[in-house]
Protein backbone atom coordinates (compact mmCIF):
# COMPACT_ATOMS: atom_id res chain seq x y z
CA UNK A 1 0.00 0.00 0.00
CA UNK A 2 2.80 2.40 0.89
CA UNK A 3 4.62 1.63 -2.36
CA UNK A 4 1.60 2.44 -4.51
CA UNK A 5 0.19 5.39 -2.55
CA UNK A 6 3.18 6.76 -0.63
CA UNK A 7 2.19 9.55 1.76
CA UNK A 8 -1.51 8.98 0.97
CA UNK A 9 -1.43 5.32 2.10
CA UNK A 10 -3.25 6.04 5.37
CA UNK A 11 -5.91 8.03 3.54
CA UNK A 12 -6.49 5.16 1.08
CA UNK A 13 -6.34 2.54 3.84
CA UNK A 14 -9.14 4.37 5.68
CA UNK A 15 -11.29 3.98 2.56
CA UNK A 16 -11.01 0.17 2.78
CA UNK A 17 -14.60 -0.62 3.82
CA UNK A 18 -16.07 1.81 1.26
CA UNK A 19 -13.72 0.45 -1.41
CA UNK A 20 -14.82 -3.11 -0.57
CA UNK A 21 -18.48 -2.06 -0.89
CA UNK A 22 -17.72 -0.37 -4.24
CA UNK A 23 -15.91 -3.48 -5.54
CA UNK A 24 -18.84 -5.64 -4.42
CA UNK A 25 -21.34 -3.38 -6.22
CA UNK A 26 -19.21 -3.31 -9.37
CA UNK A 27 -18.77 -7.11 -9.37
CA UNK A 28 -22.43 -7.82 -8.62
CA UNK A 29 -23.66 -5.42 -11.30
CA UNK A 30 -21.15 -6.84 -13.79
CA UNK A 31 -22.61 -10.30 -13.25
CA UNK A 32 -26.11 -8.85 -13.57
CA UNK A 33 -25.21 -7.11 -16.83
CA UNK A 34 -23.69 -10.31 -18.17
CA UNK A 35 -26.65 -12.47 -17.11
CA UNK A 36 -29.14 -10.03 -18.66
CA UNK A 37 -27.03 -9.50 -21.80
CA UNK A 38 -29.42 -11.30 -24.13
CA UNK A 39 -32.40 -9.33 -22.83
CA UNK A 40 -31.03 -5.83 -23.49
CA UNK A 41 -30.78 -4.40 -26.97
CA UNK A 42 -27.70 -2.43 -28.07
CA UNK A 43 -29.90 0.61 -28.71
CA UNK A 44 -30.22 1.09 -24.93
CA UNK A 45 -26.50 1.91 -24.78
CA UNK A 46 -26.22 3.86 -28.05
CA UNK A 47 -25.51 7.18 -26.31
CA UNK A 48 -22.64 5.64 -24.34
CA UNK A 49 -21.22 3.79 -27.32
CA UNK A 50 -21.53 6.78 -29.68
CA UNK A 51 -18.95 8.74 -27.64
CA UNK A 52 -16.21 6.23 -28.40
CA UNK A 53 -14.36 6.43 -31.71
CA UNK A 54 -14.43 3.56 -34.17
CA UNK A 55 -10.99 1.91 -33.96
CA UNK A 56 -10.99 1.36 -37.72
CA UNK A 57 -11.45 5.08 -38.39
CA UNK A 58 -9.17 6.45 -35.65
CA UNK A 59 -5.47 6.90 -35.26
CA UNK A 60 -3.78 5.20 -32.32
CA UNK A 61 -3.40 8.57 -30.59
CA UNK A 62 -7.08 9.45 -31.11
CA UNK A 63 -8.13 6.11 -29.70
CA UNK A 64 -5.80 6.43 -26.69
CA UNK A 65 -6.98 10.01 -26.07
CA UNK A 66 -10.65 9.03 -26.22
CA UNK A 67 -10.19 6.11 -23.82
CA UNK A 68 -8.10 8.17 -21.39
CA UNK A 69 -10.41 11.19 -21.50
CA UNK A 70 -13.49 9.01 -20.94
CA UNK A 71 -11.91 7.24 -17.96
CA UNK A 72 -10.48 10.38 -16.33
CA UNK A 73 -13.75 12.30 -16.67
CA UNK A 74 -15.81 9.34 -15.40
CA UNK A 75 -13.47 8.88 -12.44
CA UNK A 76 -13.59 12.57 -11.57
CA UNK A 77 -17.39 12.54 -11.77
CA UNK A 78 -17.46 9.50 -9.48
CA UNK A 79 -15.34 11.47 -7.01
CA UNK A 80 -17.08 14.85 -7.03
CA UNK A 81 -20.62 13.48 -7.24
CA UNK A 82 -20.12 12.34 -3.67
CA UNK A 83 -21.10 15.84 -2.55
CA UNK A 84 -24.70 14.59 -2.79
CA UNK A 85 -24.53 12.56 0.45
CA UNK A 86 -22.16 10.03 -1.15
CA UNK A 87 -24.91 8.16 -3.00
CA UNK A 88 -24.26 8.94 -6.71
CA UNK A 89 -20.79 7.31 -6.83
CA UNK A 90 -22.32 4.01 -5.74
CA UNK A 91 -25.02 4.30 -8.39
CA UNK A 92 -22.45 5.21 -11.04
CA UNK A 93 -20.18 2.28 -10.14
CA UNK A 94 -23.14 -0.11 -10.29
CA UNK A 95 -24.19 1.25 -13.69
CA UNK A 96 -20.61 1.05 -14.94
CA UNK A 97 -20.37 -2.58 -13.79
CA UNK A 98 -23.66 -3.42 -15.48
CA UNK A 99 -22.41 -1.88 -18.72
CA UNK A 100 -19.12 -3.83 -18.52
CA UNK A 101 -21.10 -7.03 -17.96
CA UNK A 102 -23.35 -6.33 -20.92
CA UNK A 103 -20.35 -5.56 -23.17
CA UNK A 104 -18.66 -8.76 -21.95
CA UNK A 105 -21.78 -10.78 -22.79
CA UNK A 106 -22.04 -9.22 -26.25
CA UNK A 107 -18.35 -9.82 -26.99
CA UNK A 108 -18.45 -13.37 -25.58
CA UNK A 109 -21.44 -14.21 -27.78
CA UNK A 110 -19.40 -13.31 -30.87
CA UNK A 111 -15.80 -14.05 -29.91
CA UNK A 112 -15.95 -16.34 -26.87
CA UNK A 113 -15.45 -15.84 -23.17
CA UNK A 114 -11.70 -16.51 -23.43
CA UNK A 115 -11.36 -13.51 -25.75
CA UNK A 116 -13.24 -11.33 -23.27
CA UNK A 117 -10.92 -12.31 -20.41
CA UNK A 118 -7.83 -11.93 -22.59
CA UNK A 119 -8.82 -8.39 -23.58
CA UNK A 120 -10.43 -7.19 -20.34
CA UNK A 121 -8.00 -8.44 -17.70
CA UNK A 122 -4.74 -6.77 -18.82
CA UNK A 123 -6.08 -3.25 -18.50
CA UNK A 124 -9.05 -4.02 -16.21
CA UNK A 125 -6.82 -5.03 -13.28
CA UNK A 126 -5.56 -1.43 -13.29
CA UNK A 127 -8.55 0.54 -14.55
CA UNK A 128 -11.35 -1.04 -12.50
CA UNK A 129 -9.68 -0.62 -9.08
CA UNK A 130 -8.64 2.96 -9.97
CA UNK A 131 -12.16 3.94 -10.98
CA UNK A 132 -13.66 2.05 -8.04
CA UNK A 133 -11.30 3.90 -5.68
CA UNK A 134 -12.66 7.17 -7.09
CA UNK A 135 -16.17 5.99 -6.27
CA UNK A 136 -15.04 5.14 -2.72
CA UNK A 137 -13.43 8.58 -2.40
CA UNK A 138 -16.74 10.11 -3.58
CA UNK A 139 -18.70 8.22 -0.93
CA UNK A 140 -16.13 9.34 1.64
CA UNK A 141 -16.57 12.92 0.45
CA UNK A 142 -20.30 12.68 1.09
CA UNK A 143 -19.60 11.33 4.55
CA UNK A 144 -17.19 14.20 5.24
CA UNK A 145 -19.78 16.76 4.12
CA UNK A 146 -22.35 15.22 6.45
CA UNK A 147 -19.77 15.43 9.25
CA UNK A 148 -19.10 19.08 8.38
CA UNK A 149 -22.83 19.80 8.71
CA UNK A 150 -22.58 18.23 12.15
CA UNK A 151 -19.77 20.71 12.88
CA UNK A 152 -16.94 18.17 12.65
CA UNK A 153 -13.60 18.96 11.10
CA UNK A 154 -11.81 17.16 8.31
CA UNK A 155 -13.59 18.14 5.10
CA UNK A 156 -10.84 20.41 3.78
CA UNK A 157 -8.10 17.83 4.52
CA UNK A 158 -10.23 15.12 2.87
CA UNK A 159 -10.72 17.19 -0.30
CA UNK A 160 -6.99 17.94 -0.50
CA UNK A 161 -6.09 14.27 0.01
CA UNK A 162 -8.69 13.16 -2.56
CA UNK A 163 -7.42 15.55 -5.22
CA UNK A 164 -3.83 14.60 -4.44
CA UNK A 165 -4.58 10.88 -4.87
CA UNK A 166 -6.59 11.58 -8.01
CA UNK A 167 -3.87 13.64 -9.67
CA UNK A 168 -0.77 11.75 -8.52
CA UNK A 169 -2.06 8.16 -8.46
CA UNK A 170 -5.36 7.68 -10.29
CA UNK A 171 -4.53 9.61 -13.47
CA UNK A 172 -1.17 7.80 -13.96
CA UNK A 173 -2.92 4.45 -13.42
CA UNK A 174 -5.58 5.41 -15.96
CA UNK A 175 -2.87 6.44 -18.44
CA UNK A 176 -1.25 3.02 -18.06
CA UNK A 177 -4.62 1.26 -18.43
CA UNK A 178 -5.47 3.32 -21.54
CA UNK A 179 -2.09 2.46 -23.09
CA UNK A 180 -2.71 -1.25 -22.49
CA UNK A 181 -6.31 -1.03 -23.75
CA UNK A 182 -5.25 0.86 -26.87
CA UNK A 183 -2.52 -1.70 -27.53
CA UNK A 184 -5.02 -4.54 -27.20
CA UNK A 185 -7.46 -2.85 -29.56
CA UNK A 186 -4.70 -2.30 -32.10
CA UNK A 187 -3.43 -5.86 -31.70
CA UNK A 188 -6.84 -7.52 -31.98
CA UNK A 189 -8.22 -4.72 -34.21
Amino acid sequence: MGFLFGAQADYVRALGPIFALSIFLFTFSTFMGYSMGDEIQASVFEDVLSGLPDPADSSDLELFSAILTNNVIASFIFLVSGVVAGVPPLLFIALNGFFVGWIAYSAAAELGLGFVFMTLLPHGVIEIPAITLCAAMGVGLGYQIINKLRRREGLQRYVVDSLNVFITRIIPLLILAALIETGLIIFFG
